[in-house]
Formats: structure tokens, C-alpha cells, sequence
């Protein structure tokens, strides 16, 4: 693509991918300016779990932790963290749980990915849930597999734990990418995980004393692409919590998911973002929107201006009405 880019022919720029290399091929274009750009980037997707999904706290050891629709979030949650070994822009990469609860919410997502089939994509295994094939497979390269290292072991020399058994383990001989995911416990902001954009099975879970704890995590974050909301919210209270998120993440984040992983939505909707994640809308509609410039044809209504203008609209392409 440089190649191209330095020729100074190209007009638009639709690129999925580092915000890096998205950086290097609009400046290697002679004319940066010209360019329509449309990019899909980086993410640093949250995973917010509402106190009211939580029974129980600290005066109640005989419920404490124990999560309602605790099978439906976590089906979702390990989704979002960890289809595709959690490399997609899309993924959730770091879980939000209220710090009462936290550990033992940690401890469910480990016990989760304990659960996960891992070896080649070809591979079948007995799994009571009736995914027969290899629900984690290889990453794409030794980089990777080193980089994930190097997060795990940043945030264990800070204070972190690996909550699953076997965790960042990898399995096959030095040469393998077969990674274990890593479920991290407690995540904070000084670890490099708590920022950095992993792109692979990392699972790092933080703490919150209150919801403007998530909110300024928001607020001063690199990315926007979308967060996950985890509710169960029945009464005005509980409503009033989620909507004060939706409220200020509605000026962060191109999508706010409530009760389901991050994601694509479908091609009729708009799939977007802010800040480092992306820039302009892709969908079908959005996307011819995106690629278009509008072009206007003026005229005065008076004297005969509008018997030429009926007449050139008959024979001009241009001016023929768009059907559908």
C-alpha cells in the first residue's frame, strides 16, 4: 500500500488495523490533506459488572459474591474476552467488577476459561457444552506469545495473581504459540495491562469502589470503541446507575452494549468509535456516506432559469433522481 499512497492518486483510505500503520500511510501520501479517510483501530473495550448483579456483601458471608444470571453473564463475558484467543478489536479487555465482589467474580471467570478446549484449530475434544473443536488455538507468532509474557508478568511484579490454573502457560516446547489464557487479579493503573491494548488471551480484572471510578477510566482513556454493560437491574435505583453510565459513556464509546459481549452489529447499523479507535462510520449506508461528496446544482428561480434547468435535467446523468 505505501507504494500506492506515494503516487498521490489515491483519494480515500478505508483501513482496519494499528493506529501506527494507519499513521505511516496517510503521512506517505504527498498530499495528506486530500485524502477521505475511514479507520477502524485499536479498542481498550470495558467490561462493567453492576453491583446489582451481586448478592450479598460485607455483612453477608452467607451470599456473598454469588451472581445473579451468573451463567448468562458468564457466557458472555468469556466470549467477549476470548473467541478468536481475544484478538479482535472487539474484544472486551478489561473487566470492571465492584470491589466487594471482585475476587470471587475473578475466580468465576477463572474457573470459566478452565473449562476452555485449547490445541489446534482441527482438533476435537469431549467437551460437555458440545464445542468439539479447540476453543483456543495458536496465536499468530512468537511476538505475540512474548508480548502477552511480558503484560503478565509486568502486572504480576506489581501486585497481580494469575487466578486459573496454568495461566499464560505455553503448551508444545519453546517454539509453541499454544498459549493458556491468563485470567489477571486485581488489575490497576499502574500495570501496563490496565492501558496497553493485549490483542490475546489476557483476562484482566480491576476493582471500583464507586461507578466514577469507571466513569473517569472513561472519561481519560485512549479509546473509544464500545464497553459492555452487565446488569440486572430492577428497580428505579438500579435504573438510575446504569442510565448515569449510558449517559456519559453515550459521549466516549460508538457502541454501548447492555447485557452482551462487544461486538460487530449488523451491517444496518452503525459501527463506530472515537479518540485512538477510530475514525468515521462503516455500515452499508454509512459507508457510501463516508465515500461520497455531495454536489450541489443552483440555480435562481426566475426568468428562465427554471425551463434550462428543467430541460438539462432531462438529458444530465447526473441529475437523475435516484431510485430505491
Amino acid at each position: 500500500m505505501p507504494p500506492l499512497m506515494e503516487t498521490g492518486k489515491i483519494d480515500s483510505l478505508a483501513f482496519i488495523g494499528g493506529s501506527k500503520a494507519a499513521d505511516d500511510l496517510i503521512r506517505s501520501h504527498p498530499q495528506p490533506h486530500r485524502l477521505k479517510v475511514f479507520l477502524q483501530l485499536e479498542a481498550k473495550n470495558m467490561g462493567v459488572y453492576m453491583p446489582d448483579l451481586f448478592v450479598g456483601g460485607d455483612n453477608d458471608d452467607n451470599h456473598d459474591g454469588i451472581m445473579r444470571d451468573e451463567e448468562r453473564v458468564m457466557k458472555e463475558t468469556i466470549a467477549g474476552t476470548l473467541s478468536f484467543n481475544g484478538q479482535r478489536c472487539t474484544a472486551l479487555k478489561l473487566l470492571f467488577a465492584p470491589a466487594e465482589h471482585a475476587e470471587k467474580f475473578a475466580q468465576s471467570v477463572a474457573r470459566e476459561v478452565e473449562s476452555l478446549t485449547i490445541g489446534l484449530p482441527w482438533e476435537s475434544h469431549d467437551n460437555n457444552d458440545g464445542n468439539t473443536y479447540s476453543q483456543i488455538t495458536p496465536l499468530p507468532n512468537k511476538s505475540r506469545v512474548d508480548y502477552m509474557k511480558e503484560l503478565i508478568q509486568d502486572a504480576i511484579s506489581k501486585g497481580a495473581r494469575i487466578m486459573n490454573k496454568d495461566g499464560g502457560s505455553v503448551i508444545g516446547g519453546d517454539e509453541s504459540t499454544l498459549m493458556i489464557p491468563a485470567v489477571l487479579y486485581p488489575v490497576t493503573p499502574e500495570m501496563r495491562i490496565y492501558e496497553e491494548e493485549q490483542f490475546g488471551p489476557v483476562v484482566p480484572v480491576a476493582e471500583y469502589d464507586t461507578l466514577e471510578n469507571v466513569l473517569q477510566y472513561a472519561r481519560e482513556g485512549k479509546y473509544g470503541q464500545q464497553v459492555s454493560i452487565f446488569t440486572s437491574a430492577n428497580n428505579e435505583s438500579d435504573h438510575n446507575s446504569v442510565a448515569q453510565l449510558v449517559d456519559t459513556f453515550s459521549t466516549v464509546f460508538g457502541k454501548i452494549n447492555i447485557n452482551s459481549q462487544c461486538g460487530r452489529s449488523p451491517d444496518t447499523a452503525p459501527f463506530s468509535g472515537r479518540r485512538s479507535s477510530a475514525m468515521g462510520v462503516m455500515s452499508v449506508m454509512e459507508a457510501l456516506h463516508e465515500f461520497s461528496i455531495p454536489t450541489v446544482v443552483s440555480y435562481k428561480e426566475e426568468g428562465i432559469n427554471s425551463d434550462i434547468v428543467s430541460g438539462v435535467e432531462r438529458v444530465s446523468t447526473f441529475m437523475q433522481p435516484v431510485s430505491g
